[in-house]
């Protein structure tokens, strides 16, 4: 009986831990794995990404809002401004799905993972991509 609840407890850590990493504070789940440092894209593109993305079984993943990127920012670090227990630890820029109210159509937030600091910028532009999935804080 032992060797089989064993074998269940470590089949359920490595289905649910290997891509993604969970907020304990938010409950959201974020996408952790190689491609967060490897992909680049416009906004639009970021949005049909993670909208079409199928990670550790689930397949509800979206572009978070500046309100979700903020959540994951940790202003006591910097190279990266990330909340510990992040295997992709990158410093880059990442796109939100937030439209800048001054200019919707043309661009959006993207913060900077360096610093933690967010500004508009041209949706054309290229940045990284980390999706999000779970409750929408917005």
């Amino acid at each position: 009986m032992k060797p089989i609840l064993f074998m269940l407890m470590i089949s359920s850590t490595l289905l649910f831990a290997v891509s993604s990493k969970q907020d304990d504070k938010t409950g959201l789940v974020w996408q952790d794995d190689q491609s967060v440092a490897q992909n680049e894209m416009m906004q639009e593109e970021a949005m049909a990404y993670c909208q079409k993305l199928e990670l550790d079984g689930f397949e509800d993943w979206r572009l978070p809002t500046l309100k979700e990127a903020y959540t994951i920012v940790d202003m006591t670090q910097e190279r990266p401004a990330l909340k510990k227990g992040f295997e992709i630890r990158n410093d880059e820029q990442f796109w939100t799905s937030t439209s800048f109210v001054k200019n919707p159509k043309k661009e959006a937030w993207r913060i900077s993972m360096s610093y933690g600091k967010a500004e508009p910028y041209n949706k054309n532009r290229t940045y990284h991509v980390r999706c999000v999935r779970g409750q929408l804080i917005d």
